[in-house]
């Protein structure tokens, strides 16, 4: 009888034990799966913005305004060359020349310093690190002492000097690069404020035009309504992130653009101004938000122009 209670506690323990090993083997199956199926759904999902991210290499021109919170980054592509401008905010340390090597540049023909605030330049040095800069633009009436400098702006020219960059301030003229114009609009005269005296660019390429205002406002915005009877552009970079300061409502009726773009931040909530945006819808033009939609990538093949965003193909 002893032996046979034995068998019986044997056999009992032979069975929990393979039905255990069981278990652990399903369990292990289970989590092994779960994990392949985020490897692949990662996968993809870098698939997906890797596309996002090449086509607009098959097209002879694109701008990007790339995602750097509050702050600008605007690259603009042509089959010869590449333009900068901005280099976004210092905490948005490493996104502009990520996005640069993963589009395999590594050349900027001209860096744009639309003006010297930090959400602008903060970022440079690093890019300029990593990126071979061959020329950059700013603003003369951005020139300061340096006792009166901050920190981004001691590093920006100290950058430029040790990389022996070419450092050039544009006039109020028409530039030629390769198959685009740039006309310098502005600015016409110096400002207390130093986004007013951020430059104001229209790029034109064939048929099309881009009008970069920086970050500045009413004041600059006056100005140009009085010395240019056009100003139209097929796309407008919304100045100082789409503030109520500017993009005034009769700037926009001079301009009519068909797309506005606002370069933006989660972490900034005062920005774009609601203000701001009802006028620009008011005035008709599509809006894309780089908050939202992520980074914008408008391309062309000389015919017309597609809007692409981050998170979703308009």
């Amino acid at each position: 009888m002893n032996h046979d209670l034995k068998n019986f506690f044997n056999r009992k323990r032979l069975k929990l034990s393979l039905y255990f090993m069981l278990c652990t083997a399903l369990a292990v199956c289970v989590i092994v799966l779960f994990f392949l199926s985020q490897t692949e759904a990662g996968q993809r999902m870098s698939s997906e913005k890797d596309d996002f991210l090449f086509l607009s290499e098959s097209f002879p021109f694109s701008v990007h305004f790339i995602d750097v919170g509050c702050g600008d980054s605007i690259l603009i592509r042509t089959k010869d060359d590449n333009i900068l401008i901005d280099s976004g905010p210092y905490s948005a340390q490493g996104i502009t020349s990520h996005y640069l090597g993963k589009l395999g540049i590594d050349k900027i023909d001209l860096f744009i310093a639309s003006h010297t605030d930090s959400d602008h330049i903060g970022d440079f040095a690093d890019i300029a690190d990593k990126i071979t800069i061959e020329k950059v633009w700013t603003s003369r009436y951005c020139i300061k002492n340096k006792k009166d400098m901050t920190e981004d702006e001691h590093i920006f020219f100290d950058t430029v000097s040790s990389k022996n960059i070419v450092l050039e301030y544009p006039d109020i003229c028409s530039y030629k690069l390769g198959d685009i114009f740039l006309e310098v609009l502005s600015p016409m005269k110096k400002s207390k404020s130093n986004n007013e005296n951020s430059l104001v660019i229209m790029l034109r390429w064939k048929s099309f035009s881009f009008l970069f205002t920086g970050d500045a406002g009413k004041e600059s915005e006056k100005l140009l309504l009085g010395t240019y009877s056009d100003l139209h552009a097929d796309v407008l970079k919304a100045g100082h992130h789409g503030s109520n300061s500017g993009t005034t409502e009769a700037f926009l009726h001079a301009v009519n653009p068909d797309c506005t773009v606002i370069s933006a931040g989660e972490e900034n909530n005062d920005l774009p101004s609601r203000n701001c945006t009802e006028r620009i819808e008011k005035c008709g033009s599509q809006i894309l938000r780089t908050d939202i939609d992520g980074t914008v990538v408008i391309i062309s093949d000389g015919e017309k122009l597609t809007y692409l965003c981050e998170n979703e193909t308009k």
